[in-house]
């Protein structure tokens, strides 16, 4: 029997990687990933696993238009913060005199609807198309932040698909993954020793609002794998614990037998020590998170444990327990 073709959007990052790994695991499926370079080391490790490389770049839709046709499943994802550090993107944003996150929104919407375009054109042979989104946060919050930029961009790919394609949109369903447990090691997060010997983790948030945690590295392809499995239509919170900034600092202490507190930070510190324009997205996005939660409130949010089916999720903590902390420690 014929393999079905599951075509991975940013197989060489974090969510693609994941999604990649569990349908190898899976059997039954020819896994192609699609890169803008399918010569780099960590495309050819893929090769090595029996992944079909090929060549595709998110800002040229004609090349994933090739890339996509014959796939049973898509999963779409766009990259907000590497199109930040894009230096072309950068340049453009100097020379435009935009902030490089509002340059970087622009390119991510129109990344997005290429995603969505080059799906349609292979709509015939598509069982389901997977696309991880965000919440539109000036949705949600009524306009109170506006500069959560790599949440509003995601989302715009979920409207345009809708309004434009209503045969692919009955095989979609949206994934919004959660905060990433790995975002301390970027320092958003990370517990900082006191000189009493205690712990503080210091954030711009409601230390007390519920915050919906995963280890997209482990567990998006788990997400991914269950959405296929079900209806399509379903708005998925991708997350694997759901914790208050409080309840996070005091887990991650009883771990390692030290006392840690929560402290709100205000947000000046963040967009002072961040400038650009990221420290204000940043501060908007976390705030809106404590007052909002990270689904904004969207009544038709859909969680793991409320599917047909058994999502195996890797804890916060299982991944504070078994996650390397001598950056924390200076160990």
């Amino acid at each position: 029997m014929t393999s079905k073709i599951i075509t991975v959007v940013g197989i060489t990052g974090t969510q693609g990687a994941s999604v990649a790994r569990t349908f190898l695991a899976e059997g039954g499926w020819h896994v192609r990933g699609i890169t803008r370079d399918p010569s780099k080391p960590s495309s050819q490790e893929w090769v090595s696993q029996g992944v079909e490389i090929v060549k595709g770049d998110l800002n040229d839709l004609n090349s994933l238009k090739s890339a996509f046709a014959g796939s049973s499943v898509i999963f779409g994802v766009t990259d907000f913060w590497g199109i930040v550090r894009d230096p072309d993107v950068q340049k453009q944003a100097q020379e435009q005199g935009q902030q490089v996150n509002q340059r970087a929104y622009d390119v991510e919407v129109q990344q997005g609807r290429n995603i969505v375009d080059a799906a349609n054109a292979t709509v015939g042979t598509l069982d389901r198309f997977v696309i991880s989104t965000l919440s539109p946060t000036k949705k949600w919050s009524k306009g109170k932040y506006t500069h959560n930029y790599h949440f509003d961009a995601k989302w715009e790919a979920v409207e345009y698909l809708k309004a434009t394609y209503s045969e692919l949109a009955e095989k979609t369903s949206y994934l919004q993954v959660a905060l990433y447990l790995t975002n301390w090691k970027g320092d958003l997060g990370k517990p900082s020793k006191q000189p009493d010997g205690t712990y503080l983790l210091a954030v711009p948030s409601d230390g007390d609002g519920k915050v919906a945690f995963v280890d997209a590295g482990h567990d998006t392809g788990a997400f991914t794998k269950a959405l296929v499995q079900v209806k399509p239509g379903i708005v998925l919170l991708g997350y694997s614990s759901l914790l208050s900034w409080k309840e996070y600092a005091a887990l991650w202490g009883k771990i390692h037998n030290v006392e840690c507190h929560f402290h709100r930070l205000d947000r000046k510190v963040l967009e002072n020590a961040i400038p650009g324009g990221i420290g204000e997205e940043l501060a908007d996005m976390l705030e809106y998170i404590g007052e909002f939660g990270y689904d904004g409130g969207d009544p038709d949010i859909v969680y793991p444990e409320n599917l047909d089916v058994d999502v195996p999720v890797y804890t916060a903590e299982e991944y504070i327990k078994n996650e390397d902390w001598s950056a924390v420690f200076g160990v």
